[in-house]
């Protein structure tokens, strides 16, 4: 009876969780078998753990972005008229609005952060219940102390994005007009007067600042605006700009 449990628990590794790895270290400690068999089997407990806690992981990730909302930018940055010049999620608020669901799928999470010579650096460490766990990073590039940002500020900000990107891509979150709010269509009529490209309110706020440029060229504008905040005037960076302009002093 012994002999054949052994055989046939091997034979069926197709189905999860079909080999039980404790039966069979038990087995060979009772028969005394050779250290390099008994490290072979301990390595082979470990593996098929790794591999099934990686499973586990997996089909919980789906489930959680199966369910998860998109999410709602919650935070309004205005002009000095008062009209809402851009929305964005800030962290706290994509976590608020998610945290139920990854508690209910089994996930827990921790922020790293790093400062370094020329950027910041974020990583979202997500682990699961059955013991799996990974790691997602984002770096954001580190201006300089402008007229308009303390060197703390600029860190600040730059952390702050960090993080939220980090945060978002490690669970594949979206946010609501995320594939929008950053571009800029000039074929299509002008923005209404409640909405601005993104293009149009960093001008805006450079101009509150006094720090528009000589020159209305693109050249002029892109130079003006990497001294001001310390980043490249770039499709992806609108949000960031825009969030160091309108920081307080």
């Amino acid at each position: 009876m012994t002999n054949k449990i052994i055989k046939s628990e091997p034979q069926s590794m197709a189905p999860a969780g079909a080999i039980n790895p404790e039966v069979l270290i038990a087995q060979a400690i009772a028969k005394k078998v050779p250290v390099d068999t008994m490290e072979r089997l301990l390595a082979m407990r470990k593996d098929l753990r790794a591999e099934q806690a990686k499973e586990a992981y997996d089909i919980a990730m789906a489930d959680f972005q199966a369910e998860c909302p998109q999410i709602q930018k919650t935070t309004e940055v205005k002009t000095k008229t008062g009209k809402v010049a851009y929305k964005y999620a800030p962290i706290e608020a994509i976590v608020e609005q998610v945290k139920k669901l990854l508690k209910n799928n089994g996930f827990s999470y921790s922020v790293k952060t790093e400062t370094k010579e020329t950027g910041v650096k974020s990583t979202c460490v997500v682990k699961h219940i059955a013991g799996h766990s990974e790691e997602f990073s984002f770096e954001v590039p580190l201006g300089n102390k402008t007229e308009i940002m303390s060197a703390s500020q600029v860190v600040a900000a730059a952390l702050t994005f960090a993080k939220r990107y980090a945060f978002c891509n490690a669970f594949g979150i979206m946010t609501a007009d995320e594939d929008t709010d950053a571009v800029i269509e000039p074929e299509k009529p002008a923005p209404s007067k409640t909405e601005e490209p993104p293009q149009a309110v960093i001008m805006r706020l450079m101009r509150s600042h006094g720090l528009q440029p000589n020159t209305n060229t693109k050249e002029s504008w892109q130079k003006a605006v990497k001294d001001a905040v310390g980043m490249e005037l770039i499709e992806a960076n609108y949000p960031a700009i825009i969030q160091a302009l309108t920081i307080p002093q």
